[in-house]
Formats: structure tokens, C-alpha cells, sequence
């Protein structure tokens, strides 16, 4: 029997299962935004190092996560993952430790991008910059921290936005890992009131505006820091 439209916005319980999907949307994308700018740090770090076993590390880890895709690797860490631990030691996997696997899932996908993105700007910054700090006496470590990696940043500022808010998205995957009911996404709080229901279109809807309304606003936000960036660029001497 399908429901009126109205019923799923102002309507109890689905209204609070939809804003509670909503907020562990963004909690999803945030965790994940965070967790993959670590990542992709560390990995830019080693691969600019002088160590050749960390530069190796460091470029298999973005050769291996950015040609796996999201949701094979997610299924894999919350599917496979636990039956593997429960075959080898006997024990049972530990309760709720699907979300903590998930956000890892997200920030493993989303690290190397990062990487190779601020990669990209560290090349972009001039070398005649680093000669002159060197010059003045700045160590390689403070050369990287208050030189090229300040403009690195603002150079790929754009491109950051973009990979973040794909972050964001890919929140929606979050719906192939067994969270309990409370941890459920967006998507997931959509479809669970389409299966108790028997209508699709409605909570679809409602889901979608609420991934649309989360994008226009996140890239509002970063749109605004990238055009900032940019502009202390054009205004450094």
C-alpha cells in the first residue's frame, strides 16, 4: 500500500529514521574525509622521503587502493574479514566493530586520491622557492611544512573540493555493510522504510534530496575556502 509523500517527511517513526540516516550520512562522510586526508598525507610523506622501502610502501598502497574498487573492498572487510577471524581463532567478532571497518573501508578507497592530488601540487610548487628558504638556513622539514606544502594546498585547492565531496557520496555505500539498525545511512534508513512499506519512490526521493542538499551545501563551503586560496596566491608576492 503506498503512503502519502507527506507522511514520510512529517510521519513517526520514519521521519526520525530518515534524520537519524541523515546524520550518520554525515558522520560517515566527514570520518571518512578526515580518515582519508591522514591516510593521504602519510603516503605523500613516505613517497617524498629519502627511504626507498617507505617510497615503495607508499606507492604500492596507491597503486593497490585506487585500482580496488570501494565496494568489494567494503564487503571484504565487513563479509569476509569477520568470517576469516571466526574460522582461525574461534572466537566471535566483536559487536558494532562493522562501522569502525567501514570508515576504515572509506578512508583506505579515499587516501591515495588525496595523495597523488597533493602530490600533484608539490611538484607544481617552484623549485627556486625551496633553493632560497634553503639559503636562508630552513631545514628540509621546515621547508616542507611553511613552504611547499601551504602551497601545494592552494594550488590543488579545486581539485581537493571535488575529491571531497566524492567522499561524501560514497557515503551511500555505506548500505552493503551490516550495521545495526541505529547506524544505518541515509540510504539504508530509505530502504528499510521501502520494505515496510511496499513504496520506493518516496523515501528514494526524500534520500536523494538529502545527498543533493548535503553536495550543494559541502561545495558551497569548499568552493569558498578554494577561491580563498587561490586568492592568497594571486596576492603572494
Amino acid at each position: 500500500m503506498t503512503m502519502d509523500f507527506a507522511q514520510y517527511v512529517f510521519g513517526q517513526p520514519y521521519f526520525g529514521w530518515l534524520c537519524r540516516g541523515f546524520l550518520m550520512t554525515i558522520l560517515i562522510g566527514l570520518a571518512g574525509c578526515a580518515g582519508g586526508a591522514l591516510l593521504g598525507v602519510l603516503s605523500l610523506r613516505c613517497h617524498l622521503g629519502k627511504k626507498r622501502l617507505l617510497r615503495t610502501a607508499a606507492a604500492c598502497y596507491v597503486v593497490l587502493f585506487r585500482n580496488l574498487p570501494t565496494v568489494p573492498l567494503l564487503l571484504f572487510l565487513t563479509f569476509a574479514l569477520p568470517g576469516i577471524w571466526r574460522a582461525t581463532t574461534g572466537a566471535g567478532w566483536p559487536r558494532g566493530l562493522e562501522f569502525h571497518l567501514l570508515l576504515l573501508g572509506l578512508s583506505l578507497n579515499a587516501g591515495p586520491y588525496l595523495s597523488e592530488i597533493l602530490r600533484a601540487g608539490v611538484e607544481a610548487v617552484d623549485s627556486r622557492q625551496t633553493d632560497i628558504a634553503r639559503t636562508l638556513g630552513l631545514s628540509e622539514k621546515a621547508i616542507g611544512r611553511y613552504v611547499v606544502f601551504p602551497q601545494a594546498v592552494r594550488i590543488v585547492a579545486p581539485a581537493l573540493v571535488s575529491r571531497f565531496i566524492h567522499i561524501m557520496k560514497n557515503a551511500t555505500l555505506a548500505v552493503v555493510v551490516p550495521l545495526p539498525v541505529q547506524m544505518m545511512e541515509m540510504t539504508g534508513q530509505a530502504g528499510r522504510i521501502a520494505g515496510l512499506t511496499f513504496s520506493w519512490a518516496e523515501p528514494a526521493i526524500f534520500a536523494a534530496a538529502g545527498y543533493l542538499f548535503l553536495a550543494l551545501v559541502m561545495g558551497r563551503l569548499l568552493n569558498g575556502w578554494a577561491r580563498r586560496e587561490h586568492a592568497r596566491i594571486g596576492a603572494a608576492p
